[in-house]
């Protein structure tokens, strides 16, 4: 086994570590992201999200995760 280095590790796949692992991607910054359980976090259990900026009529959580996903 090899050991891999990276510029940055994100603990924890919700939200804040998708939008943080937005960032270090702008950068091109080497990252990882560690997650114990399924990456989304709360939102992938919450049937209708209110008032997150973009959204006006809301938007179901595993939706906006998947949106999430596709631009981290």
């Amino acid at each position: 086994m090899t050991d891999k280095v990276y510029d940055v590790v994100i603990i924890g796949g919700g939200p804040a570590g998708f939008t943080s692992g937005i960032y270090t991607a702008r950068e091109k910054l080497d990252t990882v992201l560690l997650e114990k359980s399924m990456t989304g976090g709360l939102p992938n259990v919450t049937d209708l999200i209110e008032n997150y900026p973009g959204f006006p009529e809301g938007i179901a959580g595993p939706e906006l995760m998947q949106k999430f996903r596709r631009q981290a």
